[in-house]
């Protein structure tokens, strides 16, 4: 998906160019590795000789142990930090750090990440320090904390020189904790809160029992919580932000007041009294500089614009010692370790709640009201949101959303859900054993035989638990495939395939037209897919299971927006799938593949990947983005 969709992204430093003026090329080379950018493609060779690769891999070997060692002897130093000095002015000044940096390509989202990772320390942690924090330890904690997660890095990344896991092994777990490590949401934010609602609000029984509020309530006090928070910041140059003036602006033209006198404080008060979530415990107004350390503690702390509001504060509230677990496990403070902080990020402190990492909230959106859920009714949580018994369950949401979107571009066609059919394998007794098809789509062009699954990964496997990762996506990904490739051998080894519906309805299948064999995923998980052979090859998907285009849904709804209608969609997917065997392509991202296809009519440039050991794209769904984040014109494939 495209890095700048509500997230950060993994870049690369800008390659220096060598002898090229074109600014269409770019290239870098070290180490016997050569990349370069042409265009929107970038390529990478290797050249090394067996010997020199040899001497790498001992190098690499000798310096992992030492790696190691910096990264614990880093984790003690914060911990000592967070131990000794005022939590409040800590966690303030990395915000300030955020706010200075975040605009920043050079920062490329480090300073938000040293700020949620800072959040896990303070609250594994029992008591607030009491010491004053310096601009000198203050500097020291946030070069800490950038350094503990970049050796990290480099810790997973040269594991495979100890041959503990195969290279493929190695190759997805490396994957994988990059992936946990950096940060990538899901879509847009329009179709992450869109999806939220529709989701979540079918359980809001549940949580207005539990909580007081609704999932509508949980989405708007998630996403005024930061709104509030620069309507009371003050700026280094002693200014409002600008957020507080759009805020005033908007109760002027609610309240008809068009002027008001420079002496008169009734207006003001009148505002503050209706913005409670802007003025301070006095009924003031509640704007606290951004760069004093001294008024951190107020400036972070949570108000609630709305009674409502005030709810959710307290469903999302730990307090000191309660991540405890962070720093327990054999390896403590490692940046990956479970973090209840990540779920539940508002700390509760003397009867006051305070909310420095605001991003969690959005990029956890899903997570966090699962687990409230969860938390709140097991039972519930397992038969109603879970399974498909309860009509508003997860996965019936997935499959009824995912009908919808294929109808947007592929119009005339007819949607069957849960289609019957018995395949052939049977039972004890020697009976044929019934299966159900998720979604079979039928157009006068084409069948689409449609599988759905709804689970992701568990932390253990984000972390690169390979029991665990390659299990769950066995579950998703290689079932997923599996599912449909079942149908597909049905039809066409059946004379007469009979799919029915639950009221024994039956559905013919027109063998003559193309068929399509899709997965769709809750999860993004595209970063797999990339290397979909490897997945196969690792017993992932099975080895006689053909490939099925495999997509999430938010990649779903991006697709139903800008693919214009069925015949563009089905030569995407003739030129997609025989991808999926190519092990030189790596493009993390499906979204990069339609940008491309919407420019070139292909979804890779041929003459090029022949030639090079790795093939990515580079940018190629900027006019998507655009469309989406700024309202730019919509992206159509120039024929």
């Amino acid at each position: 998906m495209p890095l700048s969709r509500g997230r950060k992204g993994k870049k690369k430093k800008k390659p220096q160019q060598k002898g090229k003026s074109n600014s269409n090329y770019e290239e870098f080379s070290a180490s016997g590795t050569k990349v370069y950018r042409q265009g929107k493609n970038v390529f990478i060779r290797t050249n090394r000789t067996p010997e020199q690769q040899q001497q790498l891999l001992d190098e690499i070997k000798k310096h992992r142990p030492q790696i190691l060692q910096s990264v614990n002897d880093s984790i003690v130093q914060i911990v000592e930090i967070f131990s000794e000095y005022d939590n409040f002015q800590l966690l303030g000044g990395l915000g300030y750090n955020l706010f200075e940096k975040h605009d920043s390509p050079e920062d490329d989202g480090a300073s938000e990440l040293m700020i949620e990772y800072g959040l896990s320390f303070a609250t594994a942690i029992t008591g607030n320090g009491t010491k004053s924090v310096t601009s000198e330890i203050l500097n020291e904690l946030i070069d800490l904390l950038f350094a503990t997660r970049q050796l990290y890095n480099q810790y997973v990344m040269t594991e495979f020189v100890d041959a503990k896991y195969s290279e493929l092994e190695s190759h997805l777990r490396f994957k994988t904790i990059l992936e946990s490590l950096y940060m990538r949401g899901d879509g847009y934010m329009q179709h992450i809160y869109q999806t939220f609602e529709e989701l979540f609000s079918g359980h809001d029984a549940m949580f207005q029992k539990h909580y007081g509020f609704t999932a509508s309530d949980l989405l708007e006090a998630i996403i005024q919580f930061e709104d509030s928070f620069y309507c009371r910041t003050v700026l280094p140059n002693g200014m409002p932000h600008w957020k507080s003036f759009e805020r005033f602006e908007q109760w002027q033209k609610t309240k008809g007041i068009h002027s008001f006198r420079a002496d008169d404080r009734q207006p003001l008060l009148d505002f503050l009294k209706d913005n409670p979530d802007m003025a301070d415990d006095a009924g003031e107004s509640g704007g606290r500089r951004i760069d004093d350390i001294s008024e951190f503690m107020e400036l972070y702390k949570v108000r609630a614009r709305k009674p409502v509001h005030q709810k959710v504060i307290e469903a999302l509230a730990i307090e000191f010692g309660d991540n405890s677990e962070f720093l327990n496990p054999k390896f403590p403070g490692l940046p990956l370790n479970d973090s209840l902080s990540n779920l539940k990020p508002v700390m509760l402190f003397n009867g006051a709640y305070y909310l420095f990492a605001f991003n969690l909230l959005t990029r956890n959106l899903f997570s966090i009201a699962e687990k409230l859920i969860l938390d709140a009714d097991k039972v519930y949580y397992e038969q109603n949101f879970l399974g498909n018994k309860f009509s508003k369950s997860r996965d019936n949401y997935l499959e009824n959303k995912t009908a919808d979107l294929f109808r947007v571009f592929i119009p005339d066609s007819k949607s069957y859900l849960n289609l019957k059919y018995k395949p052939g394998q049977l039972d004890a007794a020697g009976n044929k054993i019934e299966t159900e098809l998720d979604l079979l789509l039928v157009s006068d062009n084409a069948n689409y035989i449609i599988e759905m699954k709804a689970g992701g990964l568990s932390a253990p496997s984000k972390r690169g638990a390979l029991k665990s990762l390659t299990g769950q996506l066995a579950d998703t990904v290689g079932y997923g495939a599996y599912q449909s490739h079942r149908a597909y051998k049905y039809i066409y080894d059946t004379a007469s395939p009979d799919f029915y519906d639950g009221k024994g309805n039956s559905v013919k299948i027109d063998k003559s037209k193309k068929l399509f064999r899709i997965t769709i995923t809750l999860e993004h998980l595209s970063g797999y897919i990339a290397n979909m052979h490897e997945l196969k090859m690792l017993g992932v998907v099975e080895k006689d299971v053909e490939f099925a285009w495999t997509c999430s849904l938010f990649d779903l709804i991006i697709f139903s927006e800008i693919i214009e209608n069925e015949n563009d969609f089905i030569e995407y997917l003739e030129k997609r799938l025989p991808l999926y065997n190519n092990p030189h392509i790596n493009v993390d991202d499906e979204i990069d593949f339609l940008g491309y296809f919407l420019d070139n009519d292909e979804l890779v440039d041929k003459k090029a990947l022949k030639k090079v050991s790795t093939y990515k794209l580079n940018k190629t769904s900027e006019d998507i983005d655009n469309y989406f984040q700024k309202g730019g014109p919509k992206p159509t494939r120039k024929k």
